[in-house]
């Protein structure tokens, strides 16, 4: 009953679930995922954008504070954009204000930058406060993973002067003017993205690191390095680590990346089973990439001015590579390629967007923010990937089984009867109980009839003798064939008159059908005789057996012989 209702359940399931549908439907939705989780990313992160935000009144809040930068040698210089490879700056600013209340100076569009000093003055040149922070500053930060300083402020005109002094820079940092109040709201929707996605790449590194070990796979291990490169980048940036554990190394919000992109290069090698023997060209490109990697964390580490670009390119040439590599093997019919190219398309784009990105026409998220979210989405988008990966060791796994179990089945089964044959005979006696026969038998005169008929004759002679036999002894008997015109009967009852009764039943059938000489030697030997070693109860048997073949021998007409 059990086993009619799994067939006809499995008989609704399986047109469901058959693995190329199922491939199908794994594909569409992780492109439609991919597809959705990028514009819903595009949308909620400030909009890409080159030029020069629009300033608004100087009543609005939040807006630009009216000044200019300029370098710290050259006060009276102003710069249009400041070097992203870093240096001491100074920005001079005026504020209008029309009403007393609190406020906060924030920076927009990044939050990658060492230290930084406020300076406030009234319209009178008198200090009014003096602000300080920075990843790499020990002050107090009265706000969570934020630049923000607040102030309470008067009415009137101010007169803003900051300086900044980082090794490198992500994107241009504008200060900004906003009420405190409206800046604690604004600022949630950023620090969620933050502590989400690095707690979402903490579960994920910490997974494939332990995939990695159990399976003893570099694919897994370097996946886990990449994401720790980036924890470490995106944790220093956006103060994660300054206002949580203390930690104020500004070079990990970029020295990290360095070798976080090499280790990506060979994940992609080892995701895409790329080996020179099968893609020379690929093969040879991992190389160069690989190479040139090394070569930009060598010139970041000996200039660090450098060390961001060098990581901003890095990045750029992974994902590039990445790309190439996965539209290629795409189109040769490489599912695990085509899983992967939804990913990397979606990384590509929205890191693409945050290593290029100088200007957001947001205030309380930064450029960090879009490329915590680009490596997020991608590791989460590989996750359909490995699910594939999965399914098809699960498959084949269950295909080499189902291959063994087929193999064990003809290892035993006897070709021409299809009976148990001797190898599954010697399993067999070792679960007879005490109880149990073994009957040796010999077809007679089965050489006669493959002489003077043919082989095939005598080929129809035993399976006629099999079939009638084993059908006759039903549950209290098995059959075997040891080879040639030899038999055996495993009885767990050990009912030898039962037995003999079938043998002489089965001769007549044999001689009723054509096979008037046939006939039947038998020898039985019961377990009990010697329970400690089957073996021997056999050749007992098979002892018994030969004496009733030489009785009959005696018993016959010679010509017979």
């Amino acid at each position: 009953m059990i086993d009619r209702l799994i067939t006809t359940n499995m008989q609704f399931i399986t047109p469901r679930f058959n693995p190329p549908q199922l491939r199908t439907w794994l594909t569409n939705l992780a492109f439609y995922f991919g597809l959705v989780v990028a514009l819903l990313c595009v949308w909620i992160t400030p909009t890409h954008a080159a030029q020069e935000p629009q300033r608004a009144t100087p009543s609005a809040t939040p807006h630009l504070i009216e000044g200019h930068w300029s370098a710290a040698h050259q006060p009276t210089t102003p710069l249009k954009v400041l070097p992203l490879t870093g240096g001491n700056f100074l920005f001079n600013g005026v504020l209008e204000i029309s009403q007393a209340g609190d406020y906060v100076i924030d920076f927009k569009a990044t939050s990658t930058f060492a230290q930084f000093q406020h300076t406030l003055l009234d319209s009178h040149n008198s200090v009014v406060a003096e602000l300080k922070g920075g990843i790499s500053s020990t002050e107090f930060n009265p706000f969570m993973l934020r630049h923000a300083r607040s102030v309470y402020l008067e009415p009137g005109r101010y007169q803003l002067m900051t300086s900044l002094q980082t090794p490198y820079l992500i994107a241009q940092p504008q200060p900004y003017l906003d009420l405190k109040v409206d800046y604690q709201q604004a600022i949630k929707l950023g620090n969620l993205i933050t502590l989400l996605c690095l707690g979402v790449l903490f579960g994920l590194m910490a997974y494939y690191l332990v995939l990695g070990l159990v399976r003893a796979q570099l694919v897994h291990g370097m996946y886990a390095l990449f994401i720790l490169g980036n924890i470490f980048m995106q944790g220093t940036s956006l103060l994660v680590f300054s206002d949580t554990f203390g930690v104020h190394n500004f070079y990990l919000s970029a020295l990290p990346i360095l070798f976080s992109n090499i280790a990506y290069v060979f994940f992609v090698k080892e995701l895409l089973n790329i080996r020179q023997q099968h893609n020379p060209k690929l093969y040879r490109c991992i190389q160069y990439a690989v190479a040139i990697l090394v070569g930009f964390a060598l010139w970041g580490m000996y200039a660090p001015h450098w060390m961001m670009e060098m990581a901003r390119y890095g990045v750029g040439i992974f994902l590039s590579l990445g790309l190439a590599c996965s539209i290629y093997l795409s189109s040769k019919v490489n599912m695990t390629a085509r899983y992967y190219l939804i990913a990397i398309l979606t990384f590509f784009v929205l890191g693409g967007l945050s290593i290029t990105a100088q200007n957001f026409s947001g205030y309380t998220l930064y450029v960090e923010h879009l490329g915590l979210i680009a490596v997020t989405v991608e590791a989460l988008l590989l996750s359909f990937v490995l699910s594939y990966q999965f399914h098809e060791l699960f498959r084949e796994k269950e295909q080499v089984l189902a291959a063994l179990g087929i193999s064990q089945t003809q290892v035993k089964t006897d070709r021409l009867t299809g009976l148990p044959n001797r190898i599954a005979l010697e399993a067999a006696i070792q679960l007879l109980p005490q109880t149990g026969s073994i009957t040796i038998l010999d077809v007679d005169r089965l050489k006669y009839y493959n002489d003077n008929f043919g082989h095939a004759y005598g080929d129809k002679l035993l399976c006629d003798f099999s079939r009638f036999l084993q059908s006759q002894l039903g549950e209290k008997g098995t059959l075997h064939r040891l080879g040639g015109d030899e038999f055996a009967i495993t009885a767990p009852h050990g009912d030898e008159a039962f037995i003999n009764t079938v043998l002489d039943e089965t001769v007549a059938h044999l001689r009723a059908n054509g096979f008037e000489l046939a006939g039947i030697s038998a020898g039985t030997a019961f377990i009990h005789e010697d329970p400690d070693n089957c073996s021997i109860v056999m050749n007992m048997a098979d002892m018994r057996m030969y004496e009733v073949k030489r009785a009959h021998k005696r018993a016959q007409n010679e010509q017979f012989y």
